[in-house]
């Protein structure tokens, strides 16, 4: 049997969560627990573990007067420690970090949300530290998007390398558009790292907030072609894009020619039929995190049915709602498959598959390798909930486990 799982959850409440979590414990009310806590800046709403499992980092959306990125060191027993490495990052409201590893040293890119640009941290894991930073800014020469209150500028929400590490994909709510930008690996200043050279233009007032990409797939009659799908969350009108993700051929190519967008599907609703009973529209309503099982057939999609307030949100009130889509063998979202299910709380910000864990890919654990359990952090409810994925493709959600008083949680991750 593996050893209990640790997750880490931050959010609006200056601390940093160490949760384990053992499947295998009959009372349900012991399988999920709080291990320890760190204070960890104002807000830490976006965690990312390095894959060594010995590093993480923390972003404070609320760090004064610009944004920070944090790093903390994991011991062997999953608790963290303050190593006092901290770095601004140029902007205000950072809201999300991607990391790219093919570079040397690995390169974390962070959103600044009402700072409209992109951090770029070196890293050295090794060590571990922080090492140079820059301030790239998004370029405010694109259109905007019909939303009066939320698309005044330019609003980058997501930095996503893709699959074979060529381009890093921007989703822009502002603009409602995925930027994109190549990664220059040969690049001699960290300036010059990402180069943004083009953008693909989704709905309009669709909104785009996070991306993520499918598994690899092979084509081509030598097999040796390969695509992915790029699954949109759509945060103002509550919906999902498809995109084809299609890479040149390697027999006319350069081995670092980025891919191409073709857009497949939109506005795959996440919305029930009609609004709450105390609601008269949906206009509340904002979808937040989007997750796919590591086979690529089940995708996860999360709403929020109240105006998000990071402070007073109250748990008081219906749950909200994750919707749970079938995905064919194309890649495309079998819209007529959604089923509607309750996320066990209100305002379910950030979801996340044990898959997804840094440390524990492979070896043998089958819960692992098949994403089985999903976490949900629900901001308002203050809480973490595990679900186990069950039946068909995972599309069926037994709870198994949860806690409470976490710090308004925005995030939670596995080691």
């Amino acid at each position: 049997m593996p050893a209990p799982y640790t997750l880490y959850a931050g959010g609006y409440e200056q601390q940093i969560v160490q949760l384990s979590f053992d499947p295998s414990l009959p009372d349900p009310a012991d399988r999920l627990k709080v291990v320890s806590t760190v204070r960890s800046g104002n807000a830490p709403t976006w965690l990312t573990v390095v894959s060594d499992g010995k590093t993480l980092l923390s972003t404070d959306e609320w760090g004064d007067p610009e944004g920070a990125i944090e790093l903390l060191k994991i011991g062997e027993d999953g608790r963290l420690e303050k190593v006092g490495q901290e770095v601004r990052t140029g902007g205000l409201w950072p809201c999300h970090s991607g990391l790219i590893t093919s570079t040397s040293p690995p390169l974390l890119v962070t959103t600044n949300y009402k700072g409209a640009s992109l951090h770029l941290l070196l890293l050295d894991p090794a060590s571990p530290s922080l090492g140079t930073s820059y301030t790239l800014p998004v370029a405010p020469d694109h259109s905007l998007g019909p939303h009066p209150d939320r698309q005044q500028r330019a609003h980058p929400h997501g930095a996503t390398p893709d699959p074979l590490q060529r381009v890093l994909v921007v989703p822009d709510l502002g603009t409602d558009e995925l930027r994109l930008y190549r990664i220059r690996h040969d690049a001699q200043r960290l300036e010059d790292a990402l180069t943004e050279y083009g953008a693909v233009r989704l709905e309009p007032g669709c909104g785009p907030r996070h991306v993520l990409f499918s598994p690899l797939r092979r084509q081509g009659a030598d097999d040796e072609e390969k695509e992915a799908r790029l699954y949109v969350m759509n945060e103002l009108d509550n919906s999902l894009s498809v995109l084809r993700v299609t890479y040149p051929s390697p027999t006319s190519s350069s081995p670092a020619d980025p891919p191409t967008f073709t857009p497949l599907q939109s506005r795959v609703s996440l919305l029930p039929s009609q609004p709450m009973p105390h609601q008269s529209s949906f206009s509340a309503w904002h979808s937040a995190e989007l997750v796919l099982s590591p086979c690529g057939r089940t995708l996860i999609a999360s709403n929020r049915a109240e105006a998000h307030d990071p402070i007073h949100g109250t748990r008081d009130g219906p749950e909200d709602l994750l919707a749970v889509f079938a995905v064919g063998e194309d890649g495309r979202i079998d819209e007529a498959s959604r089923e509607l299910v309750g996320a066990g709380g209100r305002a379910p910000r950030h979801m996340s598959l044990s898959s997804e864990s840094a440390t524990r890919g492979g070896g043998g654990d089958k819960a692992v390798e098949q994403g089985r359990y999903l976490a949900v952090a629900l901001h308002d409810s203050d809480e973490v909930v595990i679900y186990e994925r069950r039946g068909h493709e995972g599309r069926q959600m037994e709870e198994l486990a949860r806690a409470t008083n976490l710090g308004r949680p925005g995030v939670v991750v596995w080691l």
